[in-house]
This record gives C-alpha cells, sequence and structure tokens, in this order.
C-alpha cells in the first residue's frame, strides 16, 4: 500500500506543479500586456502581474524539488520498528482513526487510496514531531491537547 499511496502522493505534487506552471504563464503574460499598456504613471498592474508571475515560478520549483526527492525515496517496511520517514502510521484520535504518512515533503496533501484517505505529515510538524521515533501502541498528545494512541505501523 507505501508504494501506492507514495505514487497517488507524487501524482498530487505534480498536478499542482502543472497548475502553477499556468498561473506562471498566464502572470507573464497578464505582466507584459499590463506594462506596455499602462495609462497613468501609478499603474502597478504589471508589476503587480510580474510579482505574482516569480512566486509562482518559485513554488514551481520547489515542487519539483520535491517531486525528485520523493522519487528517490526508499520504501521501508516499518512493522515493529521506530517510526520514521516513509512510515505509514493508523492513529486513533477518540475513535476517529486517521491514516497519515511521514515524509520530509508534501506536508498537508491528502490523496485517497483504496477508499482510505491518507494526509502526509512532515517531522516537522506537531503531529509528525510526535510520531517520530515513537512505536505501535505508543501514546501522543499534540499541543492541542488531543491524545492519540498510535494503532499500526507500516
Amino acid at each position: 500500500m507505501k508504494e501506492t499511496v507514495l505514487e497517488a502522493v507524487i501524482q498530487a505534487l505534480e498536478t499542482e506543479l502543472e497548475r502553477q506552471a499556468r498561473a506562471n504563464v498566464q502572470s507573464n503574460a497578464a505582466s507584459a500586456f499590463s506594462a506596455s499598456g499602462a495609462e497613468k504613471q501609478r499603474d502597478t498592474t504589471g508589476f503587480e502581474a510580474a510579482h505574482l508571475a516569480r512566486g509562482y515560478a518559485q513554488h514551481a520549483l520547489e515542487l519539483r524539488r520535491q517531486i525528485d526527492e520523493l522519487k528517490a525515496l526508499t520504501i521501508e517496511d516499518f512493522t515493529g520498528q521506530e517510526i520514521d520517514v516513509g512510515a505509514v502510521v493508523d492513529v486513533d484520535f477518540d475513535g476517529d482513526v486517521d491514516t497519515y504518512m511521514l515524509l520530509n515533503c508534501g506536508g498537508g496533501t491528502e490523496v485517497n487510496v483504496d477508499g482510505t484517505t491518507v494526509t502526509v505529515i512532515t517531522p516537522e510538524s506537531p503531529l509528525g514531531s510526535k510520531l517520530i521515533n515513537n512505536f505501535e501502541a505508543g501514546f501522543v498528545e499534540l499541543p492541542s491537547g488531543l491524545e492519540g494512541i498510535i494503532l499500526s505501523v507500516y
């Protein structure tokens, strides 16, 4: 299942990369059009569009780096081991079971695999920092006070 989850996360990031690239093209076009057609001295439309284009381009570069990093990730089985990057973890928070994949990038990405929603978390996130180096049947408490039990690690 982990390979399928990882592939779905990569696909989600690639879809976002395509969206960012389209937005960059549109912003660049708007920048060129607005700069040449400025009617007033203080017309900053072209400048603002160029600023947006730069932001989209930077985000696209970061997404490309994340995709490359995930494609290079070696999948390991963490059953009976400490939780680390690459682990998929089921956590029960007051009767609600949530599934997470711990990765160095892509935090917040949600994918649906075989009817299960898997949320990517990073070691720097509040939950990720509580899960890393923990074990199955371990206890986690978030800064919000929410408590959970680790049901499975794989």
